[in-house]
């Protein structure tokens, strides 16, 4: 706590010293305050003696005080939802955010695999574009090897025709021979 202020103030005409740990300027505030309150009351009926318009101040003043701490305890009580309300969002957006860097997490590993599992494909796409080559070009070969057989047929066909019409020939000779 700081150091105590001590002040004169001026109410209803009297001097009265004050000392309080708030500021000189909060301190002279109150007493202005109490001074406009009498001097109101006081104006109002001037056959009301010191004291009675003192009483008559602090019970006005004591009505403002309860009047404005019902205003406080209402504008306090409307707050309390509203800040319960936020807590609890709060707390669910907590909840929230811890889940969504739980996802993040899940979809990173998930882009991994799938990138993985792209390059997999790649990998063997391009095995089974070769595959498909290696199979063409294997196609081709067996054609032409197939062509080379029907090429080694035809010749060995002609050359049995030739070989039987040799062996005629020579049957023939044998045959005019003897």
């Amino acid at each position: 706590m700081g150091r105590k202020n001590k002040i004169v103030i001026r109410i209803n005409g009297q001097e009265y010293p004050i000392a309080g740990y708030e500021k000189k300027e909060y301190l002279l505030k109150v007493g202005s305050f109490v001074d406009e309150k009498m001097e109101a009351i006081s104006s109002k009926n001037t056959r009301l003696s010191t004291s009675m318009v003192a009483v008559l101040t602090s019970i006005n003043i004591a009505d403002q005080y309860f009047k404005l701490m019902d205003e406080y305890e209402l504008v306090h009580n409307q707050s309390i939802g509203p800040l319960e309300e936020l807590e609890k969002t709060k707390e669910l957006l907590k909840v929230t955010a811890e889940e969504l860097t739980g996802k993040e997490e899940k979809i990173l590993v998930m882009e991994e695999k799938l990138s993985d599992l792209l390059i997999f494909k790649d990998e063997h796409l391009n095995e089974n574009i070769k595959i498909k080559q290696e199979i063409k070009e294997k196609e081709l070969e067996l054609l032409k090897a197939e062509e080379t057989i029907n090429n080694l047929q035809n010749k060995l066909y002609d050359n049995q025709t030739k070989l039987v019409d040799i062996q005629k020939v020579q049957k023939n000779k044998k045959d005019i021979i003897l």
